[in-house]
């Protein structure tokens, strides 16, 4: 069973306020093509602004990333 990203704790962030989470657009270059991922889990402090996402969730961007319809065509 995956993580359920609308409950995961980002915790407190350095400027002592409290990460609250978001889903947003985050919009990536990719061998010159803008590529968009919709509803990225992402924790967001209301008091500074610092965004903050979870290790699986940029392991996931990453490998996403590198497959191959991504590639450059020769």
């Amino acid at each position: 069973m995956g993580i359920d990203y609308g409950r995961v704790e980002y915790g407190r962030c350095p400027c002592t306020g409290r990460y609250e989470n978001r889903f947003v657009e985050v919009r990536l270059t990719v061998n010159g093509r803008v590529v968009v991922l919709t509803s990225v889990p992402q924790g967001a402090c209301p008091t500074c602004g610092s965004r903050v996402y979870k290790a699986e969730v940029l392991n996931r961007i990453e490998s996403l990333m590198k497959n191959e319809r991504f590639s450059k065509r020769t």
